[in-house]
């Protein structure tokens, strides 16, 4: 359900340039018949003004501290420049995604089946029942799902697996340059398919190393949106060695980039960032490096409340609002 809101006047909407409009538009013809809606586009998708179950879902903020090789021109001006070193991982999504398409996201996805059913000696963790309360699961199997499902999805993704093998040695970049890696991840980003990644798993000796995770924050898709999710943010670090890469299926590129970055990028037209998403840089955006967030993370002091907004229209034009209050911003 959306309603019609009195706000004070908005900002003259930035112009997204010209290769980015004929992108969108190309989207838009290509999707028509997706998904069974044809309501009204947004950068996150269709609304169809009904009301579509939600789905659990798992993304992974994945951060590092920048090198200092930064150029001048890239550098944060102001007092705490010096200290802005904290990086994330953003994959451009492709434009004929069906959710969020060509916008810049975290990686991460819905939780299958199968990721609740992972057997005990191919996952690590150090309390899972602490997990039940910290992600609202309701129950173990289903916190276990959701800390499975992020590290497939990030995976599949972002080419980052947060596993270590049986013996407890690292897993390396070499290990997932290999042929078998590189097949097992194409099979889990096959479009329409469910590999089942446990045998796997199995037969390589590789442990999911859960403890790498923190909860970061807890968002669920407005109501009227085609698709609604039920998303858990987690935070880690890359594993050392390993590198990120894009899987050319469901993401075209990726970029690390500074918090501050991807707003500014966001704000002169020239990235799409969705509302959860800009959410989530903006209370990253005050930490300087990655020991301050984790930091965070190991003290409970982040923002882990479920977190619904509405969907409201602006003069005719669709916006999404806070639960919180503040004015309403784009979806």
């Amino acid at each position: 359900m959306t309603r019609e809101v009195d706000v004070a006047p908005q900002r003259p909407r930035t112009v997204a340039p010209t290769w980015l409009r004929s992108a969108l538009n190309e989207r838009s013809r290509g999707m028509g018949g997706q998904g069974g809606g044809t309501g009204e586009r947004t950068a996150s998708g269709r609304l169809d003004g009904g009301t579509v179950p939600v789905v659990d879902a798992a993304t992974v903020v994945l951060v590092r501290d920048a090198d200092g090789t930064r150029s001048a021109a890239t550098e944060p001006t102001g007092s705490d420049a010096a200290d802005d070193r904290l990086e994330v991982l953003l994959l451009e999504r492709h434009l004929r995604s069906d959710f969020a398409g060509g916008a810049l996201v975290f990686p991460g996805g819905k939780v299958d089946a199968m990721d609740r059913e992972l057997a005990p000696d191919r996952w690590r963790i150090d309390d899972l029942g602490r997990w039940v309360e910290l992600l609202g699961a309701g129950d173990r199997a289903t916190a276990l799902g959701l800390l499975v499902a992020a590290v497939r999805e990030t995976f599949e993704e972002a080419g980052i697996l947060l596993a270590l093998r049986s013996d407890g040695a690292a897993v390396t970049q070499e290990d997932l340059a290999t042929p078998d890696a590189r097949e097992a991840r194409a099979k889990l980003a096959e479009r329409g398919g469910h590999w089942d990644w446990r045998p796997w798993l199995v037969e390589r000796g590789l442990v999911l190393d859960l403890p790498r995770l923190g909860m970061w924050s807890w968002w669920v898709t407005p109501s009227g949106q085609h698709r609604r999710f039920d998303t858990r943010f987690l935070l880690a670090t890359v594993p050392p060695g390993q590198h990120a890469r894009h899987d050319a299926i469901e993401t075209t590129s990726l970029r690390w980039t500074r918090p501050r970055e991807a707003l500014a990028a966001q704000a002169r037209g020239d990235a799409t960032v969705i509302y959860p998403t800009r959410c989530n840089l903006r209370a990253l955006a005050t930490y300087p490096d990655v020991a301050s967030v984790q930091r965070a993370v190991l003290e409970d002091a982040v923002d882990r409340r479920r977190i619904e907004p509405s969907i409201v229209h602006v003069d005719g034009r669709p916006m999404v609002q806070h639960p919180d209050g503040g004015a309403p911003e784009p979806i």
